[in-house]
């Protein structure tokens, strides 16, 4: 397991410390065979360290280390995060672009970057050396020192000997000033606080700060990061800063009760805030605009731990099963498992792998990097006879999707929740032994119970991944579709060893609970009645992908993030009404006809929502109960059974009553109730901070888009943040737009 960083008396504390390392990388590429390059790979990365950081130690001997994700944070719901975040990398040691202007500049004549791809700046790969985190799963203050991912970090400065001119320690002076201050500020949870530089004046910080970007602006004049600070310092959180920030947000706690007992919504004169933190397994990583994809297949991720009375529920149902340490069973001493696709060069269409060499501007498409767990490729997880252990699965990846189809023989499972929110009873009960999908950025709470025999490692069963199809990342999370399905890669082998479990003094077979934790009350369905009290406000947003080498290639509604085109000025920008709910649809129009099917994962930031409707026009049907593709023999081949057609249904009752009728003449049946006739919006329905939005299908030259329909609460917390694509290299290259949520009263500066 990663090591962690733990809140102590309510408050989580420490530095995350951004670093290179040379790591020795995995290569298995497809599930091929396990190399681990013995030639050192330098890579970006996050570290963790109590705060104030300890003092430096003598330098360890020159090893190659095995990589490993960032620390993993651990907090409580209504705990404050205070946590320094400092930039160390060594600019000079990887490319030497900045953050003005500039995109990445890689080849000679025609293939140089980014001509050959026609990319434009901001929208192009570019300061893949200045950072940010961004904290995933976070219902919580997107500005200032917040979940704030306009912020950019420069490293700290270098002589030319890579000496530091100015310390980690001399860059974070006055970071305890400041963090008293906020806490002070932030005993309401739902305040805003600081918005402006001069809130926490005089400040040691922002002295060093202003010598720092001021120095910096004299040695490198085309990057002006003071000026561009302090030319609307009444009206913005500036967005440059050299070698450290600090980061002060608070994870709210829903606290409105009547009786002693919890109700939603809370009145308008209640200090709770409407929905509050979710506790749950989520996850950080660096977001800068233009280095999102390099840095994620480097490997700045980390998982977020919130726990919570969920934590507390599952901690006090399995007390009585003792383990092999002699300890009782504990939530938090579950396994985190940390999926990520390791690479090292900025592919424009891959991430590539450990030791590649390819330019960011190659044509053709690299072989896809295995997934690691927690820097593993294939490890070996180790169960008691009879346990059953509480899996935090977070797909990390900045591109491919994994499909967990069932459980080994003899293993079972059950999901508890969804992208950090736990499920209700009735969807926990419903998901026993069922596949399930990881979009990037998708986490999984799973319950998996091991049989009572032992399994020696040598026969030890394996969890089966899927990474393929449709371009970039598996379809749809509801089925497999289309070029389904792909070759099983293993993802990890479960041996099962030891004494048994017991309780009581005796072996004992673990259970699954008979229901899930109670949810939290804020996370009631969002009903038509919700709806209509907020405007019934609708919205549209429909994401494309051209071939490669087409100008401005991913974009939203034809525009890109910050597009200065006299069509798209300012329609990357959606306002929308604070503590109101609101009903989308994603479309997604990317197709055969452009570089083939992708299934964009559409995540947004700060708020989770709730899915009413997906229509997948691709969709092929499954078997109900093992999530197997169902297949027919046509013409001597084996094909997949499609749930929509264009012409006759199957001659087999039992599926024709399945498949529903897409007429190409007819936008009228491009929709789940348009092909099969009304649908109920159902109920207990799961919240979501990613979704994959199913891909186009072109019939008779007509392009029938894939769709999902969203509802989400924009409450709490006015600001500017994002929703983006979570194909990583697509957000660098353009396909994120911003929320501005009002009432707001200072303006942001974007990337």
């Amino acid at each position: 397991m990663p090591p962690e960083i733990v809140s102590d008396k309510r408050v989580l504390k420490g530095t995350v410390i951004l670093t290179q390392e040379d790591q020795r990388m995995p290569t298995s590429v497809n599930g091929g065979a396990i190399e681990m390059t013995c030639a050192p790979q330098l890579v970006r990365v996050f570290r963790g360290d109590g705060f104030p950081p300890a003092p430096a130690a003598q330098p360890p001997a020159p090893s190659l280390l095995d990589p490993m994700p960032g620390p993993t944070l651990r907090a409580r719901v209504g705990d404050l995060v205070q946590l320094a975040f400092v930039n160390e990398v060594n600019p000079n040691r990887f490319d030497k672009n900045l953050d003005i202007d500039a995109c990445m500049r890689v080849g000679q004549g025609v293939s140089t970057y980014p001509g050959v791809v026609k990319d434009k700046f901001p929208d192009c790969l570019h300061a893949s050396s200045t950072a940010n985190i961004h904290y995933h799963g976070t219902h919580t203050n997107p500005n200032s020192t917040g979940d704030n991912v306009f912020l950019q970090v420069r490293p700290l400065p270098r002589d030319n000997q890579g000496e530091f001119t100015t310390t980690p320690a001399e860059a974070m002076v006055g970071f305890e000033q400041f963090f008293s201050q906020c806490a002070a500020q932030l005993k309401n949870p739902l305040a805003s606080w600081p918005k402006l530089w001069a809130d926490i004046k005089p400040s040691p910080w922002l002295t060093k700060q202003e010598v720092l970007l001021k120095a910096y602006q004299d040695k490198n004049p085309s990057q002006p990061l003071w000026d561009v600070d302090v030319k609307d310092e009444h009206h913005a959180w500036p967005v440059y800063y050299i070698g450290a920030v600090p980061y002060c947000f608070a994870l709210p706690e829903y606290t409105y009760t009547e009786k002693s007992e919890p109700k939603w919504p809370p009145p308008p004169d209640s200090t709770s805030p409407i929905m509050g933190q979710a506790p749950g397994t989520h996850w950080y990583h660096a977001h800068k605009h233009g280095s999102t994809a390099i840095n994620v297949a480097n490997g700045m991720t980390g998982a977020f731990i919130i726990e919570g009375k969920y934590d507390d529920d599952l901690t006090d149902s399995y007390r009585d099963y003792v383990l092999k340490d002699g300890k009782a069973w504990n939530a938090r001493s579950q396994p985190v498992l940390v999926l990520n696709q390791l690479g090292t060069t900025p592919n424009l269409l891959s991430p590539g792998t450990g030791g590649s060499t390819s330019s960011p501007n190659s044509p053709t498409a690299q072989p896809v990097a295995d997934f690691a767990v927690n820097g593993r490729i294939r490890p070996i997880a180790h169960m008691q006879p009879g346990e059953i252990q509480l899996w935090r699965i977070l797909n990390t990846s900045g591109r491919s999707a994994a499909y967990f189809i069932a459980p080994p023989k003899g293993f079972h499972w059950r999901q508890l929740a969804q992208d950090g929110v736990q499920f209700t009873t009735n969807n926990y009960v419903h998901s026993t032994d069922k596949p399930f999908y990881l979009a990037p950025a998708n986490r999984v709470d799973l319950l998996v119970k091991a049989p009572m025999t032992q399994v020696d490692p040598k026969d030890a069963p394996v969890f089966v991944q899927v990474v393929v199809a449709r371009g970039e990342v598996k379809p749809t999370p509801l089925n497999p579709t289309a070029a389904d399905p792909a070759p099983g890669v293993a993802l990890m082998s479960i041996a099962v060893s030891g004494d048994p479990v017991t309780r009581n003094g005796r072996p004992a077979q673990m259970q699954f609970l008979g229901r899930a934790p109670d949810q939290p009350v804020f996370l009631t369905d969002i009903t038509d009645q919700e709806l209509k009290a907020s405007g019934n406000v609708t919205r549209t947003f429909t994401f494309n992908s051209k071939s490669p080498g087409s100008e401005f290639q991913h974009t939203i509604n034809n525009c890109q993030f910050e597009d200065q085109r006299p069509e798209c000025e300012h329609a990357d920008i959606v306002p929308v009404t604070l503590n109101r709910a609101e009903e989308w649809t994603i479309e997604n129009t990317t197709d055969t006809n452009g570089p083939g099917l992708i299934d964009h994962p559409f995540h947004i930031h700060i708020n989770p929502f709730q899915i009413t409707e997906v229509f997948d026009p691709n969709e092929n049907l499954t078997d109900p109960q093992t999530g197997e593709l169902l297949t027919n023999v046509v013409n001597g081949k084996t094909q997949p059974v499609p749930r929509y057609v264009t012409g006759e249904k199957s001659n087999k009752p039992e599926i024709a009553e399945r498949q529903c009728v897409l007429n190409p003449d007819n936008p009228g049946t491009w929709s789940v109730a348009g092909a099969c006739g009304p649908q109920v919006t159902p109920s207990h329905l799961i919240w979501w901070d990613t979704f994959a939005i199913p891909s186009a299908r072109v019939e008779q030259g007509k392009v029938i888009p894939g769709y999902f329909k969203m509802r989400s609460r924009f409450v709490d917390y006015p600001g500017s943040y994002v929703f983006h694509c979570h194909i990583l290299i697509h957000e660098d290259r353009g396909m994120m737009f911003t929320v501005e949520v009002t009432p707001l009263d200072i303006e942001n500066h974007h990337h």
